[in-house]
């Protein structure tokens, strides 16, 4: 049988150890940070709020670039291999956009765009190796993984607009309002694959964050209880372990955690906690 290779994003959000684990080929974006490009894993959420709040910067995220893809997609494929690569959305990123064009002209790339960013590409990714690991074939797996897009189902929370608001992403009246009314937005990815408002609460963000854990414990009450993940930026931990306990209580059998990195920091910024699970069916 020939190789399947499963490759991802590093937006994915997930670890270097998991890389190795589950046998991921990475692409890996960049960060800009006063002039000054890096390679994502050689900054650090630390180097994102230094800059940003102590030295008044503004850092800027560069997607992978064609070249990178081509690469990759090359490798895997030279002795009739195939390569199902997973990109973040297409709507958030032009990360998707290089990766079609670097697969033009090679015969077994799949080039997916899952239509989520952080964990909720990174979940995917995991189990789709895991059926390469099961002896799936492609099409098998590219059956299974439609599914899982449709069934993904991630949330954050956040305790204020600062960081959007710098990198162009809320509007300032946006940013007073919220911060004069202790308005704490949440967020979701729709199925396009955007960002898009979903429920504000009011008050201190600690309460917030429980009612907003509360309504995505309501959300999963029938879900697929196989696996959760949360997903947090320099947040307090007994707000983590909060949520934790909710998804234990809320029935889920393996719950995973993730820090952001440095991509998604840069735009969101400290205090995100956001959870992942699907939303049901037999995978």
């Amino acid at each position: 049988m020939s190789k399947i290779t499963i490759g991802v994003d590093n937006t994915c959000d997930l670890r270097e150890e998991d890389y190795k684990k589950y046998n991921l080929e990475v692409i890996y974006f960049g960060v800009t940070i006063g002039g000054e490009l890096y390679r994502d894993t050689e900054v650090k959420s630390e180097d994102i709020y230094r800059a940003v709040e102590k030295d008044g910067l503004l850092p800027k995220t560069n997607a992978a670039l064609e070249s990178d893809y081509r690469d990759l997609f090359e490798s895997a494929t030279k002795d009739g291999g195939s390569i199902i690569h997973f990109s973040m959305s297409d709507k958030l990123s032009v990360s998707h956009q290089n990766a079609l064009r670097a697969a033009k002209g090679l015969d077994r790339v799949h080039v997916i765009d899952t239509r989520s960013i952080s964990i909720g590409t990174g979940i995917i990714a995991m189990r789709a190796s895991n059926m390469v690991k099961e002896g799936k074939t492609v099409d098998e797996i590219l059956c299974a993984v439609k599914q899982m897009m449709e069934d993904t189902d991630i949330s954050f929370i956040i305790k204020d607009l600062n960081y959007l608001y710098r990198g162009g992403r809320a509007s300032g009246l946006k940013l007073f309002g919220a911060n004069l009314l202790k308005i704490r937005p949440s967020l979701l990815i729709n199925k396009e694959g955007k960002i898009v408002p979903d429920k504000k609460f009011k008050g201190g963000f600690e309460n917030s964050v429980k009612e907003w854990s509360d309504a995505r414990m309501k959300k999963a009450q029938t879900a697929d209880k196989d696996v959760a993940a949360i997903v947090q930026s320099d947040i307090d931990e007994a707000i983590v372990q909060d949520v934790i306990k909710s998804l234990k209580e809320a029935g889920f059998k393996e719950i995973l955690r993730y820090t952001t990195g440095p991509t998604l920091t840069t735009h969101v910024g400290r205090n995100l906690i956001g959870t992942f699970f699907f939303r049901g069916g037999d995978l």
